[in-house]
């Protein structure tokens, strides 16, 4: 055996390694940052390394988890401000932001995110008079959990100056605004919000955010940044500062303009470019209407003809292209986009993407594999809201069974890259892989494998980096978390309990457990 100083030595380990000419080891060698040797212990500790030897003792080892979708500016300004996602009451809420109000000074902005009314048992959202009267000399905006509306108060209203005959500014009884900005208005809202942020804060949310994905076995991210929902702002922060964060970061740019892409050389446009909006604010666009709201199917951000053109422009610059589609009537929109694409430049392998693919029917799950579209699903979703939880009060129980069809688009021979949508869930690719496995409708659970790929693989692949990265191979980077248990042998209701212990990038230990 030729000696080779090494850097790193894993040892005495369950590897998973997700590759099928060699699925198992149990030792690994690491060299300028790429895995370099992967066997036995005998065959490792034989090898000359002069490096650091970290005696694993029976944990397990899987490729570096990746989360597909992540706000990651937007969740790290949300840790910045006030955390709503266990508030359990209005009175709840209300206190904090009166708390918060009492520690800033008079203008100062105050940012919460996180609300979720389905934890309420007022099921409502504040109103704008009663966050006048816990803060009424700051600037208050309320970030729903789904992104896709925001409460504000009367001062934030008065800052940003937002036209009252605005689509979406909901109305009290007296004809007042409430508060409540939905559809155009919680654009329109959000993007002036964010644009007053200064950069330093920004800098600090996309550092925050990188460490508390590291702590969860993250190694690669997909950035989703800019846009509609956020602010173009973010993503110059990202290309700036990127190389600097303890994990691999990959940039989509959230936006229709294809020059603006080409000027900065990523070679991907979209993201959460949104064809329709979310379950839990009642405006994805749905075949039939709300179970809870009839009358309501949801809503259609745009026109087919300019999803076409938008569609067709990125075919033409050869952009791969993703956008937010959860309902059926947006799902048919791009798939109807992609067809005429794809007649006009045909491309083998651009490995397109649709975000969230939430209630795809039958008919356009096999539509989008024909097209070699990848489908970025959060399989967290099910595990808060599947089922008779939220999913079953939006959709009714039939609709719910069939949402997030992981089984039935795997067996069809799609591709699933698996993700948060941070900050609407956290960051967590356990509870990700132990909502696929777990799905309210037994027919549509991945088993444990098909589940990990989720986050490893798949979305490397997504991203043409299953070269680089996402299994375990001499030869890749060594990008890897090591865990407490085995989740191909844990328990489907047991796996977000799993710890994770350590996570490399690119062979350097970026969190170790205390």
């Amino acid at each position: 055996m030729v000696a080779v100083r090494l850097d790193k030595i894993l040892i005495n380990g369950i590897i998973i390694t997700l590759e099928e000419s060699q699925p198992k080891a149990e030792a690994l060698a690491i060299k300028d940052g790429k895995i370099v040797a992967l066997g036995t212990n005998e065959k490792i500790l034989n090898m000359n390394h002069g490096g650091e030897v970290i005696d694993l003792k029976g944990k397990t080892v899987v490729p570096g988890f990746s989360d597909a979708h992540v706000h990651l500016i937007g969740t790290g300004l949300n840790m910045l401000g006030i955390r709503l996602n266990d508030a359990d009451s209005l009175e709840e809420v209300l206190a904090r932001i009166r708390n918060k109000a009492k520690a800033q000074k008079p203008g100062e902005l105050i940012l919460a995110s996180g609300l979720d009314t389905n934890r309420f048992k007022e099921e409502r959202l504040p109103t704008r008079e009663e966050l006048d009267d816990v803060a009424p000399h700051n600037p208050v905006f309320i970030n729903r959990v789904d992104s896709h509306s925001c409460v504000i108060n009367t001062k934030m209203m008065e800052l940003i100056k937002v036209p009252l005959d605005l689509e979406g500014v909901e109305k009290d009884t007296y004809g007042l605004p409430s508060g409540f900005m939905r559809k155009a208005a919680n654009s329109y809202v959000r993007n002036r919000v964010l644009n007053i942020i200064p950069e330093e804060m920004r800098i600090r949310a996309a550092h925050m955010a990188a460490e508390a994905a590291v702590k969860v076995g993250i190694t690669t991210i997909h950035a989703l940044e800019g846009g509609q929902l956020f602010n173009d702002k973010d993503v110059e922060v990202l290309l700036k500062v990127k190389n600097e964060l303890p994990v691999h970061v990959v940039i989509w740019h959230q936006t229709m303009e294809i020059e603006k892409v080409k000027k900065t050389g990523l070679p991907r446009i979209g993201g959460c470019i949104i064809l329709d909006g979310s379950f839990t604010s009642r405006t994805a666009a749905l075949f039939e209407d709300y179970s809870d709201d009839p009358g309501n199917n949801g809503v259609l951000y745009y026109d087919q003809e300019t999803v076409n053109q938008f569609v067709e422009e990125a075919y033409r610059a050869e952009l791969q292209v993703s956008v937010h589609v959860l309902g059926e009537r947006a799902i048919e929109q791009i798939l109807t986009a992609h067809e005429l694409a794809q007649k006009k430049y045909p491309r083998s392998d651009a490995r397109h993407r649709l975000e969230h693919f939430e209630l795809p029917t039958k008919e356009q799950i096999k539509r989008a594999v024909n097209l070699g579209i990848i489908l970025s699903m959060q399989p967290a979703f099910e595990y808060y809201w599947g089922g008779s939880g939220m999913y079953g009060h939006r959709l009714g129980q039939a609709r719910a069974l069939r949402s997030n069809p992981f089984c039935s688009i795997v067996r069809a021979g799609g591709i699933i890259a698996g993700g948060s949508d941070s900050d609407v869930t956290p960051m967590n690719p356990l509870v990700g892989i132990q909502g696929a496995m777990t799905h309210s409708n037994p027919e549509e659970r991945l088993d444990a494998l098909e589940a990990l790929k989720l986050f490893t693989i798949n979305p490397a692949y997504s991203v043409f980096e299953e070269k680089e990265r996402g299994t375990i191979k001499v030869g890749k980077y060594a990008d890897l978390t090591i865990l407490d248990q085995n989740p191909l042998t844990t328990k489907p209701e047991e796996i977000d309990q799993i710890q994770v212990e350590m996570t490399i990038v690119e062979g350097k230990i970026v969190f170790e457990k205390e």
